[in-house]
């Protein structure tokens, strides 16, 4: 079991766990470093991070100039994903207690960090917290909001249809990553759902705290990268696990991964009305996005 006791009387230490690719635009990845190097409310903020893979030259420049803002940098020979990245970031931590994910081209709110860690000190069972979120366009225009559920039943549900914790919202208790098999799995653009079932089957506690804490970026690309037959049956895998964990082999849940299946097969066109429409809403039994 988990030690999930901290001192809500001490400003803590966090550790925060990001990745540089060649894709990546510099002057997002530049907004998401400065909104974590913003962060009040916490001792020091030790970001660590992976280069996957060769960089460009302006990356590499740009890295060169900016080497004092990490706390540790690693570099991948070759690209081998954000699963592997992440979990050698794991491997390299320190004893920061609590650790946080941040994508490249995000914004995390002034306050993340204090209202999460707060949270997981007012709720000491949760291992894994998430916040709410507003969608933003590549300029940074708000577009929607987008609710997660917050009451711990309402997540493990969710878990079986959606993914009910964004991905780089994670704020996780270093305790819990001390167990070799909370890790990242190899699961083709499914990571972070992958990680959360592996959580849950471990017997973490995952939770969403109910501030708006996050600007996530959807922009150009956002709904064609989610078109891929090959992901779908990754994510309809790990749907099917989780709905075995929770209801064993008989159950009507299983119906659940197969309509995710389906929904990765549809033109991008297609899958952005029924994403912004109240059909996944209903299906998933949480709020989703909303007008912003």
């Amino acid at each position: 079991m988990f030690d999930m006791s901290t001192s809500a009387h001490v400003l803590p230490q966090v550790a925060v766990m990001m990745t540089l690719h060649r894709g990546d635009r510099l002057d997002q990845f530049e907004t998401a470093l400065g909104s974590v190097e913003a962060q009040a409310g916490v001792a020091a903020v030790h970001v660590y991070l992976c280069c996957d893979g060769p960089l460009p030259v302006a990356h590499e420049d740009w890295l060169a100039a900016n080497r004092d803002r990490f706390h540790c940098v690693i570099r991948n020979p070759r690209c081998l994903g954000l699963a592997e990245s992440l979990n050698r970031l794991i491997d390299m931590l320190g004893e920061e207690p609590f650790v946080f994910r941040m994508d490249g081209d995000d914004v995390s709110h002034a306050g993340r960090f204090a209202a999460q860690i707060a949270y997981m000190n007012d709720h000491p069972t949760l291992g894994l917290v998430g916040c709410q979120v507003v969608d933003i366009d590549d300029d940074g225009t708000p577009l929607a909001r987008r609710k997660y559920p917050v009451a711990q039943e309402d997540v493990v549900r969710s878990l079986t249809r959606v993914i009910p914790v964004l991905h780089p919202t994670f704020c996780m208790r270093r305790s819990i990553l001390r167990d070799r098999k909370a890790r990242y799995p190899a699961a083709y653009l499914t990571e972070d759902l992958a990680f959360l079932v592996r959580l849950s089957e471990l017997g973490v506690q995952i939770g969403n705290c109910p501030q708006t804490l996050f600007s996530w970026r959807t922009g150009k690309g956002f709904y064609r990268r989610r078109t891929s037959v090959r992901r779908g049956l990754t994510e309809a895998k790990w749907y099917a696990r989780a709905v075995y964990k929770q209801h064993g082999l008989i159950s009507a849940g299983y119906v659940y991964p197969m309509l995710r299946l389906g929904l990765r097969m549809m033109p991008a066109s297609l899958m952005r009305l029924v994403y912004q429409s109240s059909l996944r809403s209903r299906i998933s039994r949480t709020q989703g996005p909303t007008e912003a």
